[in-house]
């Protein structure tokens, strides 16, 4: 399995497929209910992450509401909170231009979910890098992966398995290494592939250019709780590469429900497997001593390295990252793009100019713009 995709090639790819399901949902109205966002496409993993950031927009909105000037641990006024958060959720109504946003993410999410789960993991570990892994991070990643789920289910076993509240994020990351390396945890892509395919088939020769594709594709709940409460109590059974199993203590959250009819078939435990592989440093691609020139520097990007460019200078929103890249993409020289890394990036961000991160984003501009 690859290690990397075609950063072009997947933006492409999750922009068509975005304009494809909003034409088709906004063509008789002006806004997409909850309801309709858990079915708005056919793969699953999509919708998941179309929910996963509206619920962080959720609680974000909940906690804007707090003030020094009051009181809201008082119960009755947390009580009150609640109540209305829960009623708020029950009507959502999105437009096509903010869908846009959530959707072309999501679609990306799920191509690397599919293609390089190590990488799809790791960043999600790296976002909550302040808690630590701990367990509201560990049933956060089952609750909202359906795409190699059995790999969130065995982290959540490993946390456990050490007694402890939490861990490091490296350590869980070189879990995720170990779990990955036994091929019984990785779903089949081919009924993932078909699913993409009902909207747009991904061609995985462009996706992946030093992979050959093996398979060508052929193509009213209580108002007291929250639309994340009971949302998928409304799903009807979709197309799902996993078997149903029971849960003993169904966690009441957004996704309960969901996990209990999509929970993968029980596999060998892979707990027993343990080693630690080092990341690989990446290099600067260059023909001897003298860099090449490269004419899109979103296109010469590596996963990897948008990985750490977007944690360790774009305070880990990949959105801001695609933003400043565009912008860098299209100035029409050397001056112009170091313009806007120094005089706005560099101060918005906090930078640390001496830093690796910084140094490689600017040998890649540089490249650009080189003769």
């Amino acid at each position: 399995m690859s290690n990397s995709l075609n950063i072009n090639a997947l933006n492409q790819y999750a922009s068509r497929f975005a304009a494809l399901v909003l034409n088709q949902s906004y063509r008789s109205q002006d806004i997409v209910t909850g309801s309709e966002l858990l079915k708005i496409t056919p793969v699953r993993q999509v919708n998941l992450g179309i929910l996963n950031r509206l619920f962080e927009e959720w609680k974000g909105n909940a906690e804007a509401f707090r003030s020094v000037y009051f009181d809201f641990e008082n119960d009755e006024v947390r009580e009150a909170l609640q109540v209305f958060m829960n009623k708020a959720s029950r009507h959502i109504a999105v437009k096509r231009a903010d869908l846009e946003t959530l959707l072309i993410a999501s679609v990306r999410d799920a191509v690397i979910l599919l293609f390089t789960p190590e990488i799809y993991f790791e960043e999600k570990i790296s976002a909550a890098a302040k808690e630590g892994f701990n367990h509201a991070v560990s049933e956060q990643l089952i609750k909202y992966t359906h795409i190699h789920r059995n790999i969130a289910e065995v982290l959540d076993q490993r946390l456990s398995h050490t007694g402890r509240d939490s861990v490091s994020g490296v350590q869980a990351v070189n879990w995720v290494k170990d779990i990955i390396s036994a091929p019984e945890a990785l779903d089949a892509k081919d009924d993932y592939l078909a699913q993409f395919a009902e909207i747009l088939p991904v061609n995985t020769e462009e996706l992946l250019p030093q992979v050959t594709a093996a398979h060508p594709v052929a193509s009213n709940p209580s108002e007291s709780k929250s639309f994340f409460d009971s949302a998928f109590t409304e799903l009807e059974p979709a197309l799902s590469v996993s078997s149903s199993v029971s849960r003993a203590e169904p966690v009441k959250t957004i996704l309960s429900d969901i996990v209990s009819k999509t929970h993968v078939a029980e596999k060998e435990s892979l707990n027993s497997r343990f080693k630690v592989n080092m990341p690989k440093v990446m290099e600067e691609n260059t023909y001897g001593n003298v860099p090449v020139k490269v004419e899109s520097i979103a296109g010469s990007i590596p996963l990897g390295q948008r990985f750490m460019f977007v944690n360790q200078l774009f305070n880990k929103n990949s959105e801001h990252f695609d933003k400043a890249i565009y912008e860098l993409d299209t100035v029409k020289s050397y001056e112009e793009a170091q313009d806007l890394i120094w005089h706005r990036y560099a101060s918005k961000y906090a930078w640390d100019v001496n830093g690796e991160a910084v140094t490689s984003l600017l040998a890649l501009v540089k490249r650009k713009f080189s003769n």
